[in-house]
Order: structure tokens, then C-alpha cells, then sequence
């Protein structure tokens, strides 16, 4: 597996963000792999799971639940729908709205989705104690807290 090239502004030297980088990349790229293999397109995943949550959504509904712009919602389920993913059906009374459900294909994708991020945390985190994973989600969650107040 390819290690990410983390060569344009080295931090620094801080080890602790280079690796944190590098744990990034390299989980992301497990991921990847994984999904490229059961058919799950990469733009898929903002939709997939609000749709698994619900009986059916609308596009405005999945819009405002992703953070996404109209057009690439509608472009995404376009592709889902050709791949089988989902179903569109206008509102019988109101034509502007249209419905998106998800069919059985694309549940079957979801739990493989979940099966593989499953066995991708199991790879992650084989080896460390669950002292070590509280003491570093504590670390985590102020880096977090630091960057949205950098970012707002």
C-alpha cells in the first residue's frame, strides 16, 4: 500500500501531526479499497445512510441532511438510481417533489458498507488498550474543539 507523500510543508517536524496525517491517509485508502470493491461510488456516502435511516426522503430533505448543493445531490442520486442504489418517484400531488427511496440492492450495499468499516476499525485499532483509546479520543476531541474555533 502506498504511504502518502506528506512532503509539501512538513508541520514543522511535529511528529505527532505528520503521523496523525499518515493515519488519515492510510485509513482513508483502506476504506477506499474496500468500497471500490462492493460498488460504492465515494459520492454515495453522504446519501446512503440517511436513506437507511428513513423510509424515504426527499431530495430537499437530503440536501439540507447532507450539507450538499441541490445539483450534486441530484447528480449523485442520478448515478445511484442508475446503479440500482435507489428509486425516484414524484409526489402524485405535488410533481415538484420527488421522493427517493432506497431499493433492496442498496441495502444489501449498506451492510457491506458497514460489514467493511467494521473490519477497517478492527485493523486500526488491533493492539491498543481501551486506556490508550479513551486517553487519545481526550486528545482528539481538543484538537477538534481548537480547529472549529480556528474554522468559525
Amino acid at each position: 500500500m502506498k504511504v502518502s507523500n506528506n512532503n509539501f510543508i512538513s508541520h514543522n517536524g511535529n511528529k505527532f501531526v505528520e503521523s496523525l496525517n499518515e493515519v488519515s491517509y492510510l485509513y482513508g485508502e483502506l476504506v477506499c479499497r474496500d468500497m471500490d470493491k462492493i460498488g460504492m461510488r465515494y459520492s454515495y456516502r453522504h446519501i446512503l445512510k440517511p436513506l437507511m435511516e428513513n423510509k424515504t426522503l426527499t431530495q430537499l430533505e437530503l440536501v439540507n441532511l447532507t450539507g450538499q448543493k441541490a445539483p450534486t445531490v441530484s447528480i449523485t442520486l442520478r448515478n445511484m438510481e442508475n446503479d440500482g442504489i435507489v428509486r425516484r418517484e414524484k409526489n402524485s400531488t405535488d410533481r415538484r417533489e420527488t421522493h427517493v427511496c432506497i431499493t433492496d440492492k442498496g441495502k444489501k450495499m449498506y451492510k457491506k458498507v458497514l460489514n467493511s468499516l467494521e473490519k477497517a476499525d478492527k485493523t486500526i485499532l488491533s493492539g491498543i488498550s481501551e486506556g490508550e483509546l479513551e486517553a487519545l479520543a481526550g486528545v482528539l476531541e481538543k484538537m477538534k474543539a481548537n480547529l472549529e474555533g480556528a474554522v468559525k
